[in-house]
């Protein structure tokens, strides 16, 4: 293993800061769409959020053509806040990963971008070529899918979930490096303006796999929400930020940034048993980062089983 490969648990999508909700989850079928965060300042890019255009019935009785629509949809109960937000705002659809679940006609690149601090913080813990990042979202089921009874319907206040993944295969950090169908595809960090107003400005161009031995992309989308992507502890429904992780990350020296403070951790911390920890995650946490070695790499495999467990 090189010294440069990371695990990154990285928040991405609507939050209670950036759209005012959370994005929308079928709890009957786990599909899900993320809806990317509003955005004012985009130079030389235009992705507004009615370009976004969705399959046809993506989601069983809900007919939006586009991301605007669907958050106009009555069935969801968006506030006015967060209606006005997508109204007035572009887009900032980061990461692209590929062919989208949900999307139809979007480029088919690998690319997530970061700037200002948050991109600081990834350099400084040294996030380089063969590092993974996890992306993760914060879902709220589709009312009315499941008997009000049903447990998996009952997570009112949202769940955090893996969706996505990008192994690191190249950083750029000079717009002169930027590939050509990155800009074509409008990223929100592609431009020469990002490269010069935006500090830090970097984008991670993904691999070409995730794993030599296996048939998977180095970067995607799951196809839809289970279990095992499931972040929030299901022992403690309705506090979202209350995570259930593989026993490893309870040791030192897999304890993500920003969670690893030992001055905290016995407050934020449990053991629960050989296989599980619990952990209080940070409010608004953006790029969780620990080691990468063999331990983290198996529980990524195990985000791939085709058992739905």
């Amino acid at each position: 293993m090189f010294d440069l490969e990371k695990l990154i648990l990285s928040r991405k999508g609507f939050d209670s800061d950036s759209g005012y909700g959370y994005s929308p989850y079928d709890p009957e079928t786990g599909k899900y769409i993320v809806i990317p965060i509003p955005e004012d300042e985009i130079e030389n890019r235009a992705i507004r959020y009615k370009d976004l255009k969705l399959k046809r019935n993506y989601f069983e009785n809900i007919s939006a053509e586009n991301m605007y629509d669907l958050i106009y949809t009555k069935s969801l109960k968006y506030s006015l806040k967060t209606k006005s937000a997508v109204k007035n705002s572009f887009a900032h659809f980061d990461p692209m990963l590929g062919g989208c679940p949900w999307l139809k006609d979007m480029p088919m690149v690998g690319a997530f971008g970061q700037s200002k601090a948050a991109a600081g913080h990834l350099k400084g813990n040294k996030v380089g070529k063969g590092s993974i990042f996890l992306f993760y979202s914060r879902f709220i089921p589709i009312s009315g899918r499941l008997h009000p009874l049903d447990p998996s319907a009952s997570w009112n206040k949202g769940v955090y979930y893996i969706y996505g993944w990008l192994k690191v295969e190249k950083v750029i950090e000079d717009y002169f490096d930027v590939p050509e169908d990155v800009i074509n595809a409008n990223h929100p960090h592609s431009t020469e303006s990002d490269f010069k107003s935006r500090k830090n400005n970097t984008i991670y161009l993904a691999a070409e796999k995730l794993f030599d031995d296996l048939d998977i992309p180095g970067c995607g989308y799951f196809p839809r929400l289970v279990n095992r992507q499931m972040l929030s502890s299901k022992l403690h429904k309705n506090i979202p930020s209350i995570w259930r992780l593989p026993a490893f990350f309870y040791e030192d020296r897999y304890r993500p940034t920003y969670l690893n403070k030992r001055e905290k951790a016995k407050e934020r911390w449990l053991l629960f048993d050989d296989e599980t920890c619990f952990v209080q995650t940070t409010g608004r946490g953006q790029e969780y980062i620990t080691n990468l070695d063999e331990v983290g790499l198996k529980w990524i495999r195990h985000l791939f089983d085709n058992e739905r467990n």
